[in-house]
């Protein structure tokens, strides 16, 4: 009976040690190489950066306090000359979660981030991009979006002005209809890359990584990877990423250039099961009049290939080819990034982009010279208007 008791003692004794010493042991503060080493983290956060010093902390820091904890952060200086590779040591020190790469010269967004993806241990991969800034709970929703919805490989987010206050829509994060988002690639890059989640194993089985000949326009090539794999591809409405968060960033020489005709490359090789399409109708901001061209010709081949929803492409050639016809009432908008024809309706100031409908907002202020709109999902801008107020020229994001 002594004898017992001294042996189940012992066990106590054992085993209340043996977790204390594990709970020692897999803290990520005093043991990082351990913590590493046997715990696997649910998301892989992805960001490369280069000479982005000024950028860098409101990068970092929105990851680093993201309500959802579980991740490592794996941020890649590509072979920067400036302070960045400091600011990365040192956000490195502080907390273990950060993974630090360097590449010894400057090799390019696309080869950093398929570094990245090949050392990236988590069940979900979320990029981020150095001049942006994460709401804090971003990858709550994502990750439970994702859980949700086992079908989406790829999950993206609306985005948000510097200064607007990020909010939920609804309780739980709605999916937008993914094939309505399949549709949507054909003629833009569908999903804001730095909002993007990615289920890691599907890159893995299907050996997917981004593509080197789709330069400045990889997302685009990525996404058609991952549809032409199977894959389904989808986002939320809510605002969950403060889009350029810091300012008047100096991109490469050409940059929008080689972007744009890179992204023709892409949207012409999707569209060769359908028809050849002409180069002067390509383009991500291709007119309404071009959009509904594209859609036309799509539609009988797509009955045969099924490659698809022929309703929804059914629908979306009908509404855009309809709104042909609203443009004679509408205003131009000449925008940095995009050009189009805004609807709106004068009894409530609210509007819409013709080519992209489900692009809404309302006008909060006007005078004779300018116009500030409120976005339902990308925060509130302002224009100056111009010919009598039938054209808006962006003058800046507030």
């Amino acid at each position: 009976m002594k004898k017992a008791r001294i042996y189940k003692s012992l066990f106590i004794i054992s085993y209340t040690v043996a977790v204390f010493c594990a709970g020692i042991l897999s803290n990520k503060y005093l043991f990082p190489f351990l913590y590493r080493t046997f715990h696997t983290p649910v998301v892989s956060v992805l960001m490369s950066t280069f000479n982005r010093a000024q950028a860098l902390p409101n990068a970092i820091e929105s990851i680093l306090e993201q309500t959802f904890t579980d991740l490592e952060f794996i941020i890649i200086d590509d072979g920067s000359t400036d302070n960045t590779w400091n600011i990365i040591q040192s956000y490195a020190k502080k907390d273990p979660r950060i993974i630090a790469l360097r590449n010894k010269r400057n090799k390019g967004l696309i080869y950093s981030l398929n570094r990245g993806l090949d050392v990236a241990r988590g069940k979900y991969v979320a990029r981020m991009d150095d001049d942006d800034k994460s709401v804090p709970f971003r990858l709550e929703r994502q990750v439970w979006a994702m859980d949700e919805n086992p079908d989406i490989i790829v999950l993206g987010t609306g985005i948000i002005g510097a200064n607007d206050t990020p909010k939920h829509l609804y309780s739980y994060p709605l999916i937008n209809n993914p094939d309505e988002v399949e549709l949507d690639s054909y003629f833009s890059s569908a999903l804001a890359h730095p909002t993007i989640i990615i289920r890691r194993d599907f890159l893995e089985k299907n050996h997917i990584r981004y593509n080197p000949k789709y330069l400045y326009a990889e997302d685009t090539g990525f996404y058609k990877s991952v549809l032409e794999k199977g894959g389904k591809i989808s986002s939320i409405s809510e605002g969950l990423l403060h889009f350029g968060y810091v300012r008047n960033l100096i991109k490469p020489e050409k940059y929008s250039y080689i972007q744009a005709e890179t992204f023709k490359q892409v949207q012409k090789e999707k569209l060769a099961p359908f028809f050849d399409a002409p180069y002067e109708i390509l383009g991500a901001f291709n007119s309404s009049k071009d959009k509904c061209t594209m859609l036309t010709n799509m539609i009988t081949p797509n009955k045969k290939l099924k490659i698809l929803n022929q309703e929804v492409l059914e629908k979306r050639q009908k509404a855009i080819c309809t709104k042909e016809n609203l443009i004679a009432d509408s205003i131009e908008a000449i925008h940095t990034s995009w050009n189009d024809y805004i609807h709106v309706d004068e009894k409530d100031k609210t509007f819409f982009r013709v080519s992209v409908p489900s692009e809404t907002g309302k006008i909060i202020k006007e005078d004779a010279s300018t116009v500030t709109v409120k976005w339902t999902n990308y925060g509130t801008e302002v224009f100056t208007k111009e010919k009598g107020g039938k054209t808006w020229r962006f003058k800046e994001g507030i």
